[in-house]
């Protein structure tokens, strides 16, 4: 089953790492809970140009498909980021 939500927050960094010899682009959102704990949520780019232009502390609404594995979550760009 693959379910589509909107990311919408402020990027709280990015992050590229190498995967069989290609760059991959990952946004990350820094996420508070109610007991004061903090959550990175991390967002893998599809889109080379978004990879290029997104920048730190910007405002966006990423669309993103979600799966898990091992109970964790992971979320993937599926279409392009609407700047706020």
């Amino acid at each position: 089953m693959n379910t589509k939500i909107l990311l919408v927050g402020q990027v709280y960094a990015i992050a590229k790492k190498m995967y069989k010899e290609e760059e991959v682009t990952y946004v990350q959102f820094l996420n508070k809970s109610e007991n004061g704990g903090v959550e990175i949520q991390q967002v893998k780019l599809t889109d080379k140009s978004d990879s290029l232009s997104i920048k730190e502390g910007a405002t966006v609404k990423i669309p993103v498909k979600v799966s898990s594995f091992e109970n964790k979550l992971f979320f993937t760009q599926i279409e392009s980021i609407v700047k706020s």
